[in-house]
């Protein structure tokens, strides 16, 4: 997704600055730098002016860019720095607008050497984060994409049975089906976390084998034209016990009312709240050890903060996870994640698996 030209040169004069700047390489890439040009090769830096919207990226990326980037001034150039100094002091800026937590020190130490009498400034984080709060039509379509090939790939590898098979290859073989299914590939390393291991809310997959009658947290999403779905089911390798079973009612009831209580205007800690208090009624309170939600798009983790601490409010077109679990050490965990669509008329859940404990061989 492009931003338009007016939404770009009409940030600067509302943010004090004369220009802004995307840097993005492969140790910082930036995903704003794609959102707002269409560039996605891994060596790039935008400048926005008043005026004028400039691309500057090296040979490699010649033929790509012009192709992805046709609003964008292009410059092939072989030392980024001098060129971008070039440009700058051309358009006679005074105050540039940069996205600090995507540039290393070496760079903005080497810009302010060549531009001495350009004024630096961080571009704040309200501004960066709500560049790509809410999704477009076709951002939404791309993310839909992803999260159902990655909940028909689940749903298939779950018919095959989990018991007596290796995490490690119950992830491998869950991240070729995304591949099958016309996805770029996995979106992050899938969590597969079975028996004592589901307490770990990171348990990425191990050399343990699945033993019967465990509960088995499968976190999972790929990502399709650069664009992430996430979601997490828990299972059960044969007949449930009781406990098993409670735990993941609770965790249930929390999902469902998080969701059926989302609504235009609420705040993101509010909806954190509901499903904390509903984990703390059912006697699990302190098993609940993280945030409820995180922004889902160009990347995994991004705004909003669905979390005691999280701010804003919920608005029409985010993209974003409800996830609440608990996770008891020595016993194992239970998470449940679906991914939503914030609508005008309320959620629609883009993640198709259902949430119900599922039973498995």
């Amino acid at each position: 997704m492009i931003l338009s030209a007016v939404t770009l040169h009409g940030s600067l004069r509302r943010l004090g600055v004369d220009a802004i700047l995307f840097n993005s390489s492969e140790i910082l890439p930036s995903v704003n730098l794609r959102h707002v040009s269409g560039f996605t090769g891994s060596d790039g830096a935008v400048l926005i002016t008043e005026r004028e919207r400039h691309l500057f990226t090296d040979g490699r990326y010649d033929i790509q860019a012009r192709n992805e980037a046709p609003g964008f001034r292009l410059h092939v150039v072989r030392r980024r720095l001098d060129a971008l100094a070039r440009t700058v002091k051309a358009a006679r800026v005074s105050k540039l607008g940069i996205e600090a937590p995507r540039v290393s020190h070496e760079f903005t130490a080497g810009l302010a050497r060549r531009l001495p009498d350009v004024r630096l400034v961080s571009l704040p984080r309200s501004f960066l984060d709500g560049l790509r709060l809410r999704k477009t039509s076709d951002e939404k379509a791309k993310i839909e994409r992803a999260a159902r090939c990655a909940s028909e790939a689940c749903g298939r590898l779950l018919d095959g049975g989990l018991s007596g098979r290796v995490e490690k290859d119950v992830a491998a073989e869950l991240e070729a089906m995304f591949r099958r299914c016309g996805a770029d590939g996995p979106g992050f390393e899938t969590i597969v976390a079975s028996g004592y291991r589901g307490a770990l809310p990171h348990g990425a997959a191990s050399d343990k084998v699945i033993g019967a009658g465990e509960l088995v947290v499968v976190d999972y999403g790929c990502v399709i034209d650069g664009y992430n779905s996430d979601e997490t089911v828990t299972c059960v390798t044969g007949v449930a016990t009781s406990e098993q079973r409670k735990i993941h009612r609770a965790v249930y009831d929390a999902h469902m009312r998080a969701i059926n209580a989302l609504r235009l205007g609420m705040r993101v800690r509010d909806v954190d709240r509901i499903a904390r208090d509903s984990i703390a009624a059912a006697g699990f309170g302190k098993y609940f050890v993280h945030g409820l939600g995180h922004g889902v798009g160009l990347e995994v983790h991004e705004p909003p903060s669905l979390s005691p601490l999280g701010k804003g409010v919920i608005e029409e077109g985010m993209v974003f996870t409800i996830e609440p679990g608990i996770y008891i050490e020595g016993f194992g965990g239970v998470r449940l994640e679906s991914l939503v669509y914030m609508d005008r008329t309320g959620p629609e859940l883009l993640s198709r698996m259902p949430k119900d404990l599922i039973v498995v061989e």
